[in-house]
């Protein structure tokens, strides 16, 4: 077991290795095979084997400026997306405490506790003054 743990390591070095993009690939691999037990269709098969394939080959590619800049590309987007959708948790766990809303006039977000009648807000960005209703 270690003779071959040894092999590995030897095999690997000066490859690139794994980063955030062959995550995401492998993990969409692995959400288009569930989809595919379902449905059995070629079609979702070999775009499953892309990503696989996609995943591997970046794994194993020794041209590491090149996968680094794909990485790079690749990571603002994602942080977009995160970002996105760890808001969209927050505001679903604080429902019952605060609201939250955008400000008119320099579309920030804001959040304000959660109590019936007409508030004045200030936002603290752009110091913006204005009413809001909450109804519930």
């Amino acid at each position: 077991m270690r003779m071959l743990i040894q092999k590995l390591y030897y095999f690997m070095q000066g490859r690139y290795g794994n980063d955030q993009l062959n995550t995401f690939l492998l993990i969409l691999w692995g959400i288009i095979f569930v989809i595919n037990l379902f449905f059995r269709n070629w079609i979702l098969s070999i775009i499953g084997l892309f990503f696989l394939g996609l995943c591997l080959y970046r794994s194993l590619s020794k041209n590491i400026t090149k996968r680094l800049y794909e990485n790079n590309k690749f990571l603002p987007v994602y942080k977009k997306v995160n970002s996105f959708f760890s808001f969209q948790i927050k505001k679903i766990r604080d429902i019952k405490s605060l609201c939250y809303f955008k400000c008119p006039n320099c579309k920030a977000q804001l959040r304000v506790p959660r109590k019936k009648g007409v508030h004045t807000v200030r936002c603290p960005k752009c110091r913006h003054q204005f009413k809001k209703n909450i109804l519930f």
